[in-house]
């Protein structure tokens, strides 16, 4: 009697540790997120954070495999392959996400938001949530949430004080509608041209200067090919950390908790690290001898005003001006 309840002690244990790796076996997931930023940029130690964060949450069963400095590709490649399943996650902007949900690109217009706290309560508050939450219904893709990128300025190798100065000058823009457009808008010949080929083309005088962050300005060195940086503030930019709805549905519900749980305390990393680069790396450009120029804001945001319009019908009528206006 105690030999067959012996076997059956032993058999019942042997069936549970087989069930339970099984069971672990299943859970295990492996994915790959993408983006385009410099391993210094707070983008990539915000990922770095979120892999880490998440495998410690799961005693090592959910794995996230980060590939900076566009290893995967271009911004629009990044999305294509979340779309495809390729990859799992990625950081892709307003600008790029909008030419698969237009409405979405909004919140890329010039002058919309007045700095960071203004932005970050419409972007990730309830005006923000419901328009992404369209753009998923319509394209099947999920932000996690949107993280800060900066202030967007204008480096060039001339003074610039207003549109005018900007007349004949070529600056780099991301190849979307709706960047291009502001470059236009602020009196400028837009240049449409890859992330990864910008120094190169400041270096070499192809362009006369470019737009984007201090921390992207500073990681990507621009600051050592540009004279001046024009404290524009012309976007005020949160990028969308991205799944596919149906990556995420696939994920068991504990995990769906925990990515979208450790997305949102990255969030607040991200943010915070990037004000404060903001403010660090640009004394440290300063001290390297790089111009620093306060235009007239108001010049430029009339001037921007045609732009507006232009986009208006896209983003639906009224919008901007409602996310404009709310505090």
């Amino acid at each position: 009697m105690k030999r067959k309840s012996l076997i059956l002690t032993v058999s019942l244990f042997l069936l549970l540790t087989f069930s339970f790796a099984v069971n672990a076996a299943a859970q295990k997931v492996n994915f790959k997120f993408g983006h385009i930023y410099a391993p210094d940029h707070p983008y990539s130690i915000g990922a770095r954070e979120l892999a880490k964060r998440v495998s410690e949450k799961t005693d090592g069963q959910f794995i996230i495999n980060v590939f900076p400095a566009g290893q995967l590709g271009s911004e629009k490649d990044l999305l294509d392959s979340v779309y495809s399943g390729a990859i799992d996650m990625a950081y892709v902007g307003p600008g790029e996400l909008g030419k698969r949900y237009s409405p979405v690109s909004v919140f890329d217009a010039p002058f919309i938001f007045e700095g960071y706290e203004h932005g970050q309560k419409v972007v990730n508050g309830e005006l923000g949530k419901e328009i992404l939450a369209d753009m998923q219904e319509e394209t099947g893709i999920k932000a996690l949430v949107s993280v800060y990128y900066g202030a967007r300025k204008l480096t060039m190798n001339s003074p610039v004080e207003t549109p005018a100065d900007l007349n004949g000058k070529k600056v780099r823009a991301p190849d979307m509608p709706l960047p291009l457009a502001t470059v236009r808008g602020m009196g400028a010949k837009p240049t449409p041209m890859a992330f990864s080929e910008v120094y190169l083309a400041l270096q070499q005088g192809v362009v006369d200067g470019q737009e984007n962050p201090i921390p992207t300005i500073y990681s990507q060195k621009f600051y050592e090919v540009q004279d001046y940086i024009i404290m524009t503030n012309h976007t005020v930019c949160f990028t969308p950390m991205i799944i596919a709805e149906s990556t995420f549905n696939d994920l068991p519900a504990e995990y769906q908790r925990i990515l979208q749980e450790t997305a949102e305390e990255v969030m607040n990393i991200v943010n915070d690290t990037t004000l404060k680069y903001e403010e660090e790396k640009l004394t440290e450009m300063k001290e390297a001898g790089i111009k620093v120029i306060e235009p007239d804001l108001e010049a430029f945001k009339e001037s921007s005003k045609k732009i507006v319009k232009e986009f208006e019908e896209q983003w639906g009528q009224g919008i901007y001006e409602k996310l404009q206006n709310a505090k």
